[in-house]
């Protein structure tokens, strides 16, 4: 009978009526009436249409020429939790979402030069993420997209990595994937999700070296910063993330998340300058593991 109840409450709702939708969390959504109906509300606001969960109303308000109050009954089987924000409950129908994020990359993998009798050293050290990603909805929970990022390795300096000279290793990523977003709640202002990606990425390693204090290059007896890997390469890219969004009415229809994990980049080769091979380098290779941490504003429609 509730369904049955709901509609006929609802129906006193002609379309195109103003009107103040009043939440059960406190809330209040003013606008324009379009249809309202036993599962949603659809109402035209200054900030574009909404279309709120029969389940977050608790009442609507219309103008003198309108009923003075509709009580909606909802009829859905999946229970509300409580503060859940009535804008997280509709986004489903909007279902497009343009991302732009910031934060930090963090390399966890090293270059090792042992074979010349050097040691090992970190494959740059923490640098600046920018993102950008497009994700399409496929359900309240699931969303498939694109994303891509440049992560920078800013210089990591080592004293071992070569024998009697300073180095520093330093490069950048361009990451390109293919990438699925499940919710682990369909609605609320606090919705954690889980992220994986696949796709390619081009890199760039660098390493510069110099002498240290007291000693020179045995060619010309200086002691100048000289290049000995300057190369690019394609690779295989995977990402695993965690992340938060949140969902406030107010800032409709703008999102903020959080999101943290890991990024992976296949082993490839990037070659050695001519200073380089000079000093027996001819190439670096190794599997690029970073931790990334961000922070997104999305913009949904």
């Amino acid at each position: 009978m509730k369904p049955i109840i709901a509609l006929l409450a609802l129906g006193l709702a002609a379309p195109a009526d103003a009107a103040v939708v009043r939440l059960k969390d406190g809330g209040r959504v003013e606008g324009t009436i379009v249809s309202a109906t036993a599962q949603e509300v659809l109402i035209r606001t200054p900030g574009g249409p909404r279309r709120i969960d029969a389940a977050l109303v608790q009442s609507i308000e219309y103008d003198a020429n309108a009923p003075a109050t509709t009580t909606v009954v909802p009829s859905r089987s999946e229970p509300v939790g409580a503060g859940e924000s009535a804008y997280a409950a509709a986004s489903y129908d909007e279902r497009n979402l343009l991302s732009f994020g910031l934060g930090l990359a963090a390399p966890l993998s090293d270059v090792d030069f042992g074979a010349i009798g050097g040691g090992s050293a970190n494959n740059g050290d923490i640098g600046p993420l920018i993102g950008i990603r497009y994700l399409r909805s496929i359900s309240r929970r699931f969303a498939a997209g694109l994303d891509f990022d440049y992560l920078h390795r800013s210089g990591t300096d080592s004293p071992s990595l070569l024998p009697l000279a300073n180095a520093s290793v330093f490069g950048d990523n361009l990451v390109f994937l293919a990438i699925a977003r499940w919710h682990l709640i369909s609605s609320g202002r606090a919705r954690p999700y889980l992220l994986g990606g696949a796709g390619v990425s081009r890199s760039w390693t660098k390493i510069d070296a110099a002498p240290i204090p007291g000693f020179t290059w045995t060619d010309t007896n200086t002691d100048e910063v000289r290049r000995l890997v300057d190369d690019g390469a394609w690779a295989f890219a995977s990402t695993a993330r965690v992340g938060v969004d949140f969902d406030w009415d107010l800032a409709a229809p703008a999102v903020f998340s959080l999101e943290a994990g890991w990024t992976g980049l296949e082993s490839k080769r990037f070659a050695a300058t001519r200073s380089g091979r000079d000093l027996g380098i001819e190439s670096v290779s190794g599997r690029l593991n970073i931790l990334v941490l961000a922070a997104r504003w999305s913009v949904r429609w």
